[in-house]
């Protein structure tokens, strides 16, 4: 049998999972906390065990997104390190950057900038300083030192893509 504090930690984690998808697929809006709740026939006292409101919730689970999308831009990076891409033919470096400019498209509204121009310039800065930290903080020895490095990249890229103002 669990003890109760791993429980509470499963419930916690598939409440946000459940949100977490509820909220890309219908936004934050259109599908409340007592949809989650059915779902995973929680009663309103034992989600409010996990969350104090539904923003608290909604918080949560864009925290969780962001370190989904980290996790993943991550993985993008250790497979697709820019000296190997530099090595291929010229075809297949205008396909991988017709897939690079697709991506910067599609971050567009979470770049900081006031105008287009300012925004698809500052990905090309952007971006690959995230791959660039990657790379630096592969070759710092001291794990601590390592992980700061990592949450203050985190933490500045956040504050840089969701300001929309620059």
């Amino acid at each position: 049998m669990r003890c109760p504090a791993e429980q509470k930690a499963e419930t916690h984690e598939k409440i946000l999972a459940t949100a977490a998808r509820s909220f890309r697929e219908h936004g934050s809006e259109r599908n409340g906390i007592g949809q989650v709740r059915k779902e995973l026939e929680l009663t309103k006292g034992g989600f409010y065990r996990h969350f104090d409101s539904k923003a608290d919730l909604y918080a949560a689970a864009l925290a969780r997104a962001f370190e989904e999308l980290g996790n993943r831009m991550i993985a993008v990076a250790e497979a697709a390190l820019a000296p190997e891409i530099a090595r291929q033919p010229l075809e297949i470096r205008k396909r991988i950057n017709q897939s690079m400019l697709a991506l910067r498209e599609r971050l567009l509204p979470y770049i900081p900038g006031h105008t287009l121009e300012e925004k698809r310039a500052r990905f090309f800065v952007l971006f690959p300083g995230m791959a660039g930290v990657l790379v630096t903080a592969r070759a710092i020895a001291d794990l601590h030192g390592r992980e700061r490095m990592l949450a203050d990249a985190r933490s500045f890229y956040l504050e840089a893509f969701g300001s929309k103002k620059g």
